[in-house]
């Protein structure tokens, strides 16, 4: 058992706890409120993956993207059934990937030197299996939040980024749908 010697200690006055109690409630109060007016409605990020396509900014959502790499496939014949855009095939970790044009899939011509080539993930709503697609670069990610209205002539949506860019988003499972690929 410890022993203090000397005067115990002196409570504070309840009114002066009050006091304090009360101004830090006000304060915090006045903070909250303050952040609630900068900040808007809570709206959630959509991180995509930039992409420049011959000269068009492009965005294809983060969490459908497997891997971002060099654009390396196999040529394949060309048959009759094949929608427009096919360019080969590419083989990573055992699984067999469809490598499509993107430029070609939005009614542009076909990339004459593809520097990007991402893989996607395995969507059950994407009926073509594995998917790959072929752009002219990647500029990093960025951030949107919500997904735009305005929608571009192919259906589409635009977005404008901070620094005055228009960017085209790309939903993978609409890009493959019977309506823009035949399949």
């Amino acid at each position: 058992m410890a022993r203090f010697f000397g005067p115990p200690p002196a409570d504070a006055p309840l009114a002066g706890r009050e006091a304090f109690a009360r101004r830090v409630l006000a304060d915090r109060a006045r903070i909250m409120a303050a952040r609630a007016d900068t900040e808007g409605p809570s709206v959630p990020a959509r991180p995509l993956v930039l992409l420049d396509l011959a000269g068009q900014c492009c965005g294809v959502d983060l969490h459908a993207v497997l891997r971002v790499t060099d654009p390396v496939w196999s040529d394949m014949p060309r048959r009759p059934d094949c929608p427009p855009g096919v360019r080969g095939v590419h083989g990573y970790q055992g699984d067999l990937y469809t490598v499509f044009d993107l430029s070609v899939l939005l009614g542009g011509t076909a990339l004459a030197q593809p520097g990007v080539m991402l893989l996607l993930r395995s969507v059950s709503s994407i009926p073509l299996g594995r998917v790959a697609l072929l752009a002219s670069g990647a500029g990093g990610t960025v951030e949107i939040t919500a997904t735009p209205s305005p929608l571009t002539p192919s259906g589409f949506p635009q977005v404008r980024l901070a620094d005055g860019r228009s960017l085209t988003v790309i939903d993978p499972a609409r890009l493959f749908s019977s309506r823009y690929v035949g399949v």
